[in-house]
């Protein structure tokens, strides 16, 4: 392209560069232009600096236009610099476009860009998109030609909303194939009038999330059929429990034979481990399956403290080991916690430590920190032991179901390895934690923290103080009892035992029902679970009745449903749970009838001892001033404090001295001090303690005599 220009120049100058013109070059100008016009030319030409430059060049013959030359050219280098650089941008922006398209296409996603007015002006990828219909016009894309009209409304109302809100998701179905497909639409606003869409196909992860939910629905399933199985086994367990331990209970109180309570004592152990077992199966199931009740009420710490140690003791001096309490002048005396749960807590850790410490001691220690709340304490109870320790690597899951804290064999160490399983799941529900520090041959420290436990500051708390002895005489009265086992019944009348009693016995709830309209019991024990109308259905129809609400119904039952017993909660005014045990009978009957405490009435020695030994006649009154005196005074040191060795040797000492004498009366009462030792019975124990300065009125009348 050739330019006439009124001019001619040798060199460019531009930019601070200037471009030299070789000889040939100018001659070439020179022959293709005239006096007062320039040829501009594009050829490489070497700049200053060596480089090679394609550039625009021209030559002028009139010297006196140098300066319209120089400007002229720096023009023209402007714009061809300016060109190159457009090029250069252009290039780049088409290789990012390519990547940014690689990339979009990459995506499983459906990409829309939707202008305000529903048309699409960028579809990525709408081909093979499952939502558009076929065959759409070209130019004519939108929501109205691209989707069908229920789809079309759905894309209409996001569109606004995102354009006010800049972003809105909503989620729908299609149906492709007859398949239904889940889609999700995640909208944002880029532009005042337009909005950026990506559409995922959610249709597998509706699938798993519906998989996934089949799947637990199924497993909460197989957990409540689990549940509902082992109470039923529960029920049909417990219920002839309940003449195993009633019985035994009955027939222990009532039998003087050594012998006799040694075997009944046994049997009496073995059906409470059987419960106890059968207990911590149950209370696992319910921790698993969320079903634990808890049941905050005041509750004295040190008395629950010292009854766990009365309970270990006798293994603990068996085994020779030291069974040691520390509690800290911050630990509050009375707290409110459950004190079922509680004991359940601390009673499994100490039996852990105590089963598998063979030497050395247990000590249970305990101290409290005040919280923000001058009413809350957190209470940190530690049971530290010095026995086989447990290895790091099976630290992590010793809190697992049937794990037995040590890795051997577990006729080695007996247990089901429920014990710390349970005492996890407890503490979660008491708002508490535990803590293991352990090494190999060392020994074990369970660090249990209790968070936030309310103190109960009440002045006003009665203890009631019963004489030591003392039996609780029931005031007459008249007790119905609706069930239809036979030795259920008999069961209660045996423990209750109380000829001030009259009793109403009902096989069922219709008979009962049947036997209120003409007799007014004192209060009804009323099993759940009878033929015919249920125990449920007859206390309602009780309560129902103006003329019968008033007399207090007991829940009879061996039920552990929760739902059951929170209809029982609601219904019944008391609740025992079978089998029963004596105490917790007394304790209802306490709350609703009237009693007395009496002192048991102590055999004479005409009746027990119509004739001593020779021996024991004339060694007397030396019998007599020993028990006065030194085993008196024995006794007074001991009496109060029930630790086990003292005990055991002070019944060593007395039987000693009696065997040598042939003293009858303090070998039987030593023969049946030493069953309690053997058993661990704690009433026992004190009974028989407490009948020490009752022997030696007795040994005072045989000596008149």
């Amino acid at each position: 392209m050739c330019i006439s220009l009124p001019f001619s120049f040798n060199v460019e100058r531009g930019n601070g560069t200037g471009f030299i013109f070789s000889s040939e070059e100018r001659r070439n100008i020179s022959s293709n232009t005239t006096r007062h016009s320039i040829q501009l030319l594009t050829n490489p030409a070497l700049n200053k600096n060596g480089e090679l430059k394609n550039i625009e060049k021209g030559t002028n013959m009139n010297k006196k236009t140098d300066q319209n030359n120089s400007d002229l050219a720096r023009e023209i280098a402007a714009r061809k610099l300016a060109e190159e650089k457009l090029a250069t941008l252009k290039n780049k922006w088409e290789s990012r476009e390519k990547g940014y398209n690689k990339l979009l296409h990459s995506f499983k996603d459906i990409v829309l860009f939707f202008k305000s007015d529903g048309r699409i002006n960028t579809v990525k990828p709408h081909e093979n998109s499952k939502l558009f219909k076929k065959n759409i016009p070209q130019g004519d894309l939108s929501i109205y030609t691209a989707f069908n009209e229920e789809l079309t409304e759905k894309f209409s109302h996001a569109i606004k909303e995102c354009l006010v809100h800049k972003d809105f998701t909503f989620v729908f179905q299609q149906s492709i194939s007859k398949n239904i497909l889940h889609f999700e639409a995640r909208l944002s606003k880029i532009a005042p009038d337009e909005v950026l869409a990506i559409i995922r196909d959610t249709t597998q992860l509706a699938q798993n999330k519906k998989e996934l939910e089949k799947a637990k629905a199924n497993e909460e399933t197989a957990l409540r059929s689990r549940s509902e199985f082992l109470t039923s086994v529960s029920h049909e367990i417990r219920t002839p429990l309940n003449a195993i331990l009633g019985f035994s209970q009955w027939l222990y109180e009532n039998t003087h034979d050594p012998q006799h309570l040694e075997y009944l004592q046994t049997i009496l152990q073995s059906a409470r481990n059987l419960l106890n077992l059968l207990n911590d199966i149950l209370d696992l199931s319910k921790i698993e399956s969320g079903k634990m009740d808890i049941d905050i009420n005041p509750m004295n710490y040190h008395e629950v403290i010292n009854d766990i140690k009365l309970v270990f003791q006798r293994k603990v001096e068996e085994k020779g080991l030291t069974l040691k309490i520390t509690t800290d002048s911050t630990v509050p005396g009375f707290i409110c916690m459950d004190e079922l749960r509680f004991y359940q807590i601390i009673f499994n850790l100490v039996s852990n430590a105590v089963k598998f410490t063979d030497k050395g001691h247990v000590h249970i220690s305990a101290h409290a920190v005040q919280t923000e709340d001058k009413d809350e304490v957190n209470l940190i109870i530690s049971i530290e032991d010095t026995g086989i320790g447990i290895k790091e690597n099976r630290q992590k899951n010793i809190f697992d179901s049937f794990t037995q804290q040590s890795a051997q064999n577990n006729k080695t160490y007996e247990g089901t390895g429920l014990g710390l399983a349970i005492v996890q799941g407890l503490l979660k529900k008491l708002n508490g934690t535990i803590d293991l520090q352990s090494k190999p041959g060392k020994g074990s420290v369970f660090t249990v923290t209790f968070f936030k436990v309310k103190v109960d500051r009440t002045e006003n708390i009665r203890v009631e103080t019963i004489k030591e002895g003392a039996a609780m005489k029931l005031a007459p009265c008249t007790i119905m009892i609706a069930d239809d086992i036979n030795y259920n019944t008999l069961v209660l009348k045996q423990l209750i035992s109380s000829d001030q009693v009259t009793y109403i016995e009902a096989s069922d709830g219709t008979e009962a029902l049947a036997k209120l309209k003409t007799e007014r019991p004192d209060i009804i024990f009323m099993d759940i679970r009878m033929p015919g109308i249920s125990g449920f259905d007859a206390t309602e129809l009780i309560k129902q009745d103006n003329e019968l609400k008033h007399i207090p119904v007991i829940a009879f039952t061996a039920s552990t449903l929760k739902d059951q017993n929170s209809r029982i909660n609601s219904l019944f005014d008391g609740f025992l749970q079978k089998p029963v045990f004596k105490k917790d009978l007394e304790a209802l009957l306490k709350r609703f009838l009237k009693f007395s405490y009496v002192e048991e009435e102590q055999k004479t020695p005409k009746e027990n001892y119509p004739e001593l030994p020779e021996e024991c006649k004339k060694n007397l009154p030396f019998i007599l001033k020993a028990c006065q005196t030194s085993f008196y005074k024995k006794w007074e040191q001991i009496k109060d404090n029930l630790i086990i060795f003292e005990i055991k040797g002070f019944k060593n000492e007395l039987g000693k001295m009696a065997s040598k004498r042939a003293c009858t009366p303090i070998l039987d009462y030593c023969a049946e001090l030493e069953s309690g030792l053997k058993s661990f019975d704690v009433e026992l124990i004190k009974r028989k303690l407490n009948e020490f300065p009752e022997l030696i009125k007795v040994l005072e009348t045989l000596n008149k005599k």
